[in-house]
């Protein structure tokens, strides 16, 4: 599972995310979270997709209102988003928020 250490540096990463830019939507902090989270448990060698849904469900639920309201209005650049959408580990999307 996501651990919490990881969800506040991803958080963090996104509020120092330098350039110009915009501030950053509630559908674009979603999107963040969801695919950083997803990238982990798949490091994690967790592949079947409704695995994967429900605990994102649940990490949803007891975390996600938290961390939304730490990214959302914090400076995001398209090509930021455009890179974590086509991420492709953890890493990969936190590499596109620096």
């Amino acid at each position: 599972m996501l651990t919490r250490a990881g969800a506040l540096g991803l958080v963090l990463v996104v509020g120092l995310s330098a350039g110009c830019g915009h501030p950053a939507t509630r559908e674009e902090c979603s999107l963040i979270l969801d695919k950083s989270a997803e990238l982990k448990l798949r490091e994690q060698e967790v592949s079947d997709p409704a695995v994967i849904e429900e605990r994102l469900k649940s990490f949803r639920e007891t975390r996600g209102d938290e961390l939304l309201e730490k990214c959302v209005g914090r400076n995001i650049t398209k090509r930021a988003i455009s890179c974590v959408e086509r991420a492709d580990s953890a890493a990969a999307v936190d590499r596109c928020l620096y």
